[in-house]
């Protein structure tokens, strides 16, 4: 039974990643939509820096959470099942997120768009690696990284756009017509995978990783600006779209010792520990990191990589219309030259990456990264814009280097059965590190601010901000740098 699903899958494989590079056009194109219109919602919901920042840290945190579970889950159930719901799920989610009046709505409706999302993320991949054949893999995985950019490299253009012309709330609006036209083609032209019955969930270990990561990203983001005192917020109210006046709650007031948190932190993980080490099929498989060197480096290879880098365009964009005083459009296409960087380079990557190992594009992609870095640590008020394009272009290259191989590396490094969960793992280590980058950069510059910068009666220092931009981009080179060790340790031998 097997062989015939592979031999169905094969011969269908290219069209295979054509509906799955389709369906997950949507994730990475809100990701790189977000990204420039996030002062814009800042400055719409008069919320500061440390609070909208938490509006792809929300996302990022379900992605980091459940892509694991998810993984399983699929591989349990069948791929393409998933795959399907993730797809409604995020288009509900994206609508849900276009009506939001308020900046604590839109966090709860991005949770809502995240879990659709982790369901398509966690299966394109494993469903293109069961599709190709070993020797296709990686210029399929390429393609597909391809593919990724290209979404994420026509995000902030596109997002300028619709935010300069009729709001950034239709840049949610935007994912509806595309999922409601993909859910009934993916239906029909996907091939289920083989289902694996005979294994279970952890969902308890899912939410003590939730809440591990949770408590320490707001311990991070918080911690240094409050002098790790407390977190104080008030909700008015939270409507219930749909459904007239009838809200959820209202005249909430919330306040949370900082101190707390990193020890919070370190009690859930201890407990997520213990309980990984006991089930039978646990959420992070400690015994897959342990015994396979290949899929420990790779995945922490990931988590240094993001770590170091993602949060480069959130600073950017608010850098460049808050601080230059570029309008959406202007800064969007300047942003542009990272992902479109990545979509060329990837190209030329997939087709000569299998002359060389995956462990030494990985180290040369993590260098080049931490040279982009340490340049953009340089930036001042008059920086030419010259400088940040040459920069967002090495930058693009070294990720460019690092992503498909890498990727295709840790998938191949475990059975077929198990692809779905590895993926998800990756995927787990990549947004976990998205997630710390942003909390970090968002923290760094907190701490140079004075005020709020959209509070009633905010203000903001250019200076200020634009110190804590370049401390930011330092400490993410320190962090590529030390993330070199890891890509190391899986050896010499080409994937």
């Amino acid at each position: 039974m097997l062989s015939n699903i592979s031999k169905s899958l094969s011969d269908q494989k290219w069209l295979t990643l054509i509906i799955v590079n389709l369906a997950t056009f949507m994730a990475p194109l809100d990701t790189g939509i977000v990204s420039l219109v996030l002062p814009t919602i800042a400055r719409d919901f008069k919320t500061g820096i440390e609070i909208a920042i938490w509006v792809p840290v929300i996302y990022l945190i379900i992605l980091t959470v459940f892509m694991t579970s998810f993984g399983r889950y699929s591989d349990i159930h069948g791929r393409k099942k998933f795959f399907i719901i993730g797809l409604g799920i995020f288009v509900v989610g994206s609508f849900l997120s276009g009506i939001s009046q308020t900046i604590a709505e839109l966090l709860i409706f991005r949770i809502i768009q995240a879990i659709g999302a982790a369901l398509l993320l966690v299966n394109s991949r494993a469903i293109i690696t069961d599709a190709f054949p070993p020797e296709e893999r990686r210029l399929a995985m390429s393609i597909h990284v391809t593919v990724i950019y290209i979404a994420i490299a026509s995000g902030p253009a596109l997002g300028s756009i619709i935010t300069e012309y009729i709001g950034w709330r239709n840049v949610f609006f935007l994912n509806i017509p595309l999922g409601l036209c993909l859910i009934p083609i993916t239906y029909s032209k996907l091939i289920e995978s083989k289902k694996s019955l005979n294994k279970s969930m952890d969902w308890l270990g899912s939410a003590l990783f939730a809440l591990t990561l949770s408590t320490l990203l707001v311990a991070i983001t918080f911690g240094p600006k409050e002098n790790w005192t407390t977190i104080d917020a008030y909700i008015e109210q939270i409507y219930l779209p749909l459904f007239g006046n009838f809200h959820l709650w209202s005249r909430i007031f919330i306040s949370i010792p900082l101190l707390i948190l990193p020890i919070l932190s370190l009690i859930f993980l201890i407990l997520f520990v213990i309980v990984e080490s006991k089930v039978k099929y646990p959420v992070l498989d400690l015994k897959m990191l342990r015994h396979n060197r290949l899929f420990l480096s790779t995945n922490l290879s990931a988590l240094f990589v993001y770590a170091a880098h993602f949060n480069s365009i959130v600073l950017f964009s608010f850098y460049l219309q808050l601080i230059r005083l570029f309008d959406p459009i202007e800064a969007a296409f300047m942003i542009s030259a990272f992902p479109i960087t990545v979509v060329i380079a990837s190209i030329l990557v997939g087709k000569y990456s299998n002359l060389i190992s995956s462990r030494d594009l990985s180290v040369l992609g993590m260098s080049i990264i931490a040279i982009a870095l340490l340049l953009m640590s340089r930036i001042d008020l008059s920086s030419s814009i010259l400088f940040i394009e040459i920069s967002l272009i090495i930058l693009g290259i070294g990720l460019s280097l690092f992503a498909a191989p890498n990727t295709n590396a840790n998938l191949s490094s475990v059975p077929p059965d198990q692809r779905s969960l590895a993926n998800g793992m990756l995927g787990t280590m990549r947004h976990m590190g998205q997630s710390l980058s942003l909390a970090i950069g968002a923290s760094v510059i907190g701490v140079f601010l004075s005020a709020d910068i959209y509070n009633v009666g905010g203000s903001i220092s250019a200076i200020q901000y634009v110190q804590g931009l370049s401390q930011s981009f330092l400490i993410g080179a320190l962090i590529a740098i030390v993330g070199i060790s890891f890509a190391l340790i899986r050896g010499k031998d080409p994937t």
